[in-house]
């Protein structure tokens, strides 16, 4: 069985191990692999480090699943409880929304730095 890539042709190499422990140190300082960090410095690409560190994208990735969560919810609770909504529950959904709009803010503040 053949494979299809984008990209057919295959290059092997050996370096020192302290060149491949440059490699490594640049490529996880700008959260690559080695093989995509050395492909991406022979095409001449300018690499930039992230601007949020992996342990910090995760988290923010966790978070946004959270107000995803939130927001899945009370949209499905809406669509299960269309004709009830006593101005109670409009004021709690109204609060709900506006906790995670404000979460969402603070999560593009952290990634606008």
């Amino acid at each position: 069985m053949s494979e299809t890539r984008k990209e057919n042709r295959q290059i092997k190499f050996r370096v020192s191990e302290q060149e491949f422990q440059q490699l490594e140190t640049s490529a996880a300082s700008v959260g690559m692999t080695v093989p995509a960090f050395a492909k991406s410095k022979v095409q001449g690409k300018r690499i930039k480090s992230p601007r949020v560190e992996r342990e910090g994208a995760l988290e923010i990735a966790r978070q946004l699943r959270y107000y995803n969560s939130n927001l899945n919810q009370l949209v499905k609770w809406i669509n299960i409880n269309k004709d009830l909504r006593p101005e109670s529950d409009l004021k709690g959904m109204e609060q709900q929304l506006d906790g995670i709009r404000k979460g969402i803010e603070e999560l593009w503040e952290q990634l606008s730095r």
